[in-house]
């Protein structure tokens, strides 16, 4: 993807820029401060705007006493979102145990030998770094002045009297709440990829479907969505179910399989963005073709309603 670089495979970035450092698992409006705050930063120096992001997630890599988190997004999608964010490049390191046990002064090093021409880092106001995470905010900001950037702690945002994190946003999704996820992360939650063909079940039974692989870390239930299919610039409304389609002999990983209400011009191979809009019900396997046939329509009578309701509000 062009503006994307692996950071370990590159001597060093010799342009200036400004570097947004960290996660940003689901980019939600919290992270969009800090991202905005860097490009307003880079502006004001005449330097590109980045982003420093990390794979795999530090908790599959350091021990917390916790299970690793699970990411919602895996990289390729990650950086398309920074990008289209408005960032001029994305960078992404290797946590490993290495660089885990660098200590905070190891890390800035780290960054002067990766970026010579750094001129400033923009972070959440609760970011943590070096070995144990002994590094916080304070001491990144004497760092940077020691070392002639720029520094800026942006502060969270705050919904509902809890900060907007991708914790919450985490939660929403494992309990299929879509509408509370887009309105914590400014858009709706979405699977990208290329349409593949499948069984061609749907078009058996007379519903017709886009096939889409779709396995990130953390998941959506499985499940029945009013779904948004975006390819082009232009956008489809149907329903989709994301799972194993059990009732075809169930897939060997998921799948989300959309239905539209107009038959697009597209098929295999098509770059689509499915986005996940509200949750219908759970998936579950028919004992026939009839009955499976049944329920489809009945899914998308509940979708039609569901948009026809969206565009009265």
């Amino acid at each position: 993807m062009r503006g994307v670089w692996r950071i370990d495979e590159m001597a060093g970035f010799a342009e200036p820029c400004v570097l947004a450092v960290g996660i940003f698992d689901g980019l939600h409006l919290g992270h969009r401060k800090v991202l905005e705050c860097a490009k307003k930063t880079a502006r004001a120096a005449g330097a590109l705007a980045g982003a420093l992001t990390f794979d795999p997630h530090p908790s599959r890599v350091i021990s917390t006493g916790r299970p690793p988190v699970d990411m919602i997004f895996p990289p390729e999608q990650r950086a398309g979102h920074f990008l289209e964010a408005g960032l001029g490049a994305v960078f992404f390191k290797r946590f490993d145990r290495d660089f885990a046990d660098l200590p905070p002064e190891g890390f800035a090093g780290f960054l002067g030998e990766k970026f010579p021409n750094l001129r400033g880092i923009v972070t959440g106001e609760n970011f943590l770094f070096g070995r144990g995470a002994a590094g916080d905010s304070a001491l990144l900001r004497r760092i940077c002045r020691e070392s002639g950037w720029k520094y800026r702690a942006v502060g969270g945002l705050f919904r509902d009297g809890e900060r907007v994190s991708s914790t919450r946003l985490r939660r929403c999704l494992s309990e299929g709440d879509m509408p509370e996820y887009a309105r914590l992360a400014g858009g709706s939650y979405a699977a990208e990829g290329a349409v593949e063909g499948g069984k061609r079940l749907g078009r058996e039974i007379g519903f017709p479907t886009l096939n889409l692989p779709w396995e990130p870390e953390c998941r959506p239930p499985y499940g029945v969505y009013a779904a948004r299919v975006l390819e082009g610039g232009r956008a489809f409304e149907g329903v989709a179910n994301y799972g194993v389609a059990p009732s075809a002999g169930e897939l060997a990983r998921p799948v989300v399989e959309a239905n539209l209400f107009e038959t697009p011009d597209f098929g295999t191979g098509a770059k689509i963005r499915a986005e996940f809009l509200k949750f219908l019900r759970p998936e579950k396997k028919f004992e026939s073709l009839g009955a499976l046939k049944a329920q489809i329509a009945e899914d998308r009578a509940a979708a039609r309603a569901y948009f026809a309701k969206s565009r009265r509000a």
